[in-house]
């Protein structure tokens, strides 16, 4: 840029093995991906890799899938935590300091804060809105 400043044209995240160390899958995404966009496509390579490994070697050592995710807290969204738990991935993923967020168990209850938002879905972890509740 002429004022001296750049923009990421690109972004490499790696996914590693925790307990050997060994680099599974390296993935590289367009600049402007967010993380919270980028870790499904990172860790569905990690699977594919640990996949063909586990079929060309030694199966007792080569586990068949991720079981982890590590990330920081840019990885981390209600979205991404539901997904991972979804598929049987337990996420150390830091929260970032948001304040406090507004949960509630269900639209038409008088303790939800987001009524309008919400509408007849469920709130919190257990809806698929785009709206975010």
């Amino acid at each position: 840029m002429k004022d001296g400043s750049t923009h990421f044209a690109h972004k490499q995240e790696h996914a590693v093995d925790m307990d050997s160390g060994a680099v599974v899958a390296v993935t590289l995404h367009g600049g402007v991906e967010g993380d919270t966009s980028t870790i499904e496509k990172t860790l569905d390579a990690a699977d594919e890799n640990l996949k063909k490994a586990r079929e060309a070697g030694d199966k007792s050592k080569t586990r068949a899938s991720a079981e982890e995710a590590v990330g920081d807290k840019g990885y981390h969204s209600k979205r991404v935590m539901v997904d991972l738990a979804l598929v049987g991935r337990r996420s150390y993923i830091s929260e970032p300091m948001r304040g406090r967020q507004a949960s509630c168990s269900n639209a038409a209850s008088p303790t939800c804060s987001r009524p309008a938002a919400c509408g007849a879905r469920t709130c919190a972890f257990t809806t698929t809105s785009p709206n975010g509740c």
